[in-house]
């Protein structure tokens, strides 16, 4: 399921999951029947409804203000922000790679809950200049946004990667140790240990065990989250193990030299047919009188209906060279594939002096983790 833009905050996209819809709901139907009946009463309800819908979107604004504080914060540090997403979970900012220093892992991760923080103090602030009344719609809406927004700040501030106080935590080691690599595997280990104490304690609350009141709820929400949690990290530590193996690799090691070289006006059915199906790595620097205009592989042509493959040139299949970031041959492979995820590329000409040397494809990178275990081989 794809998410789906909904808008932009500062050239930010943002996006909203199919999953978010499951949290929308949840969280309104939480507060229309649960929440705001017992802080209010004797209410219809229609008005607790008109509550919740006008809560709601007061709470997921402050989750995208969290968010995008992480994100600006980022960008401050060369850090690309590809886009800003709702889902089942809350919110997540996405930043295509990781800090380069320690500082800036740490400002970037801590600015989301400050931001929590001072929107709680500002929903607390409006609550005393309405009056401050418990008898109210408007105050008991501030009051609950205001609390929440306080619990956000705490509870994103567990020290349990990837959540943010788990990348405080990371940080924090970073700068003691010096040793990235070290500190994320010592936080993702902190993050599991986390998630499965959510998950054990989620299943304690739902089935009322241990002296607890019963709270299916709660229960399966917090199993969830725990679960959400031990599986991101578990996954962080598979991609520190990935970025090992492909640092021993750099660019020239996996580039394909001297590929074929096309004209821009060469029909893409010329160039498809007979050879994808015998190399589908199939890849061509397409040349504009004698300069490089972008490169074409297979996964571009098999973009192009094949009925159409003969009126579509090259040059309107191509990426553009303007797209393109040549790296250098020493550059080491898994920052190669970072620029692929960051330009959402497949391939990336390798350059020396102001020469091609050759380009380098995200399915080489991939057949290296491929061959030492990290990722199955396609049937």
């Amino acid at each position: 399921m794809r998410p789906l833009k909904i808008g932009s905050l500062a050239g930010i996209p943002i996006l909203v999951h199919p999953s978010w819809f499951l949290l929308l709901g949840l969280v309104t139907w939480l507060l229309a029947t649960n929440v705001f009946p017992s802080w209010l009463e004797d209410r219809s309800t229609s008005v607790y409804m008109m509550m919740a819908g006008s809560t709601v979107v007061f709470f997921f604004g402050s989750i995208i203000l969290h968010e995008l504080a992480h994100s600006l914060v980022a960008r401050q540090y060369r850090i690309p922000v590809k886009s800003i997403t709702l889902f089942a979970f809350g919110g997540v900012a996405q930043i295509t790679r990781e800090a380069k220093r320690p500082l800036a892992e740490l400002l970037v991760a801590v600015v989301g809950p400050l931001t929590s923080l001072v929107l709680g103090f500002a929903f607390l602030g409006a609550w005393f200049l309405v009056g401050a009344q418990d008898n109210h719609s408007l105050d008991v809406m501030l009051l609950w946004l205001s609390i929440t927004n306080f619990a956000l700040a705490i509870f994103n501030m567990i020290p349990a990667f990837p959540m943010d106080g788990g990348r405080v935590f990371r940080s924090l080691l970073w700068m003691v140790t010096g040793k990235y690599e070290t500190s994320t595997s010592i936080a993702a280990w902190t993050g599991r240990g986390f998630g499965w104490l959510m998950m054990a304690f989620g299943l304690l609350l739902a089935l009322g065990a241990s002296g607890l009141a019963a709270n299916p709820v709660q229960g399966l929400w917090l199993i969830f989250i725990g679960f959400f949690l031990e599986t991101t990290a578990r996954q962080n530590l598979v991609q520190g193990k990935a970025i090992r193996i492909l640092d021993k690799y750099n660019a020239a090691d996996l580039m394909m030299t001297n590929p074929p070289v096309v004209e821009a006006d060469a029909a893409v059915g010329r160039l498809a047919r007979g050879v994808i199906e015998y190399n589908p790595r199939v890849c061509y620097f397409v040349e504009d009188h004698g300069a490089l205009a972008g490169i074409l592989s297979a996964y571009q042509m098999l973009l192009i209906p094949e009925a159409l493959w003969d009126v579509t040139t090259a040059r309107e299949a191509m990426v553009p060279s303007k797209r393109l970031h040549a790296v250098a041959p020493d550059r080491k492979a898994s920052e190669v594939l970072m620029e692929m995820e960051e330009g959402d590329l497949t391939h990336l000409p390798v350059v020396d002096d102001g020469r091609v040397l050759g380009v380098v494809g995200r399915d080489r990178l991939l057949g290296v983790l491929q061959r030492e275990g990290m990722i199955a081989a396609r049937a």
